[in-house]
């Protein structure tokens, strides 16, 4: 349910952001405020309910005097309806949903040895062009039990060209 609210919360940021062509700077922001959540106690502050509802305001209040005018309506817009305890996962899902916007992905890639540069590079060629993306990150895992070939896992879709499975397969249609 929360994922649900997140996406609402980060489409809507995303849009208003887009259509004031102000897209670039607000995810600057969200990356700003993101580091002053991961490197304070504020998202637990802003969750505990210790703290009365005024003192939570008056620190957002105080965050919001530094951020655009879209931003600091959209703070003051989950302060109202009291959804700052979901704020990672909103901003988990901004970033989600901006690099879908933009075509950039992470991609684990599985092998069963550790790929060269070269084989890293044409892989990454293959990988832009398989799944409509502008920009690739890979992360290459070492696991030898598939015995060969590759697990790409990209976008949530898996490509699963090993070994291991093949032979699974094989072997399923053999009994």
């Amino acid at each position: 349910m929360s994922l649900i609210i997140a996406q609402k919360y980060s489409k809507a940021l995303l849009e208003v952001a887009q259509e004031s062509q102000q897209l670039e700077a607000v995810l600057a922001e969200v990356a700003a405020f993101d580091q002053v959540i991961q490197s304070t106690d504020l998202q637990a502050f802003l969750v505990d309910v210790a703290y009365s509802d005024d003192k939570k305001h008056q620190v957002i209040e105080s965050l919001q005097n530094a951020s655009s005018d879209i931003f600091k309506n959209f703070l003051t817009i989950l302060v109202k309806n009291q959804r700052m305890a979901l704020l990672p996962v909103i901003i988990k899902e901004i970033r989600h949903q901006a690099d879908s916007l933009f075509k950039i992905s992470d991609v684990d890639v599985t092998s069963a040895i550790a790929l060269s540069d070269a084989q890293l590079s044409k892989l990454e060629t293959t990988i832009k062009s398989k799944f409509d993306l502008n920009e690739v990150t890979i992360k290459n895992t070492v696991d030898t039990s598939i015995l060969g070939g590759v697990i790409i896992n990209a976008r949530g879709k898996i490509i699963d060209a090993s070994i291991k499975s093949q032979l699974t397969k094989i072997a399923k249609s053999i009994i």
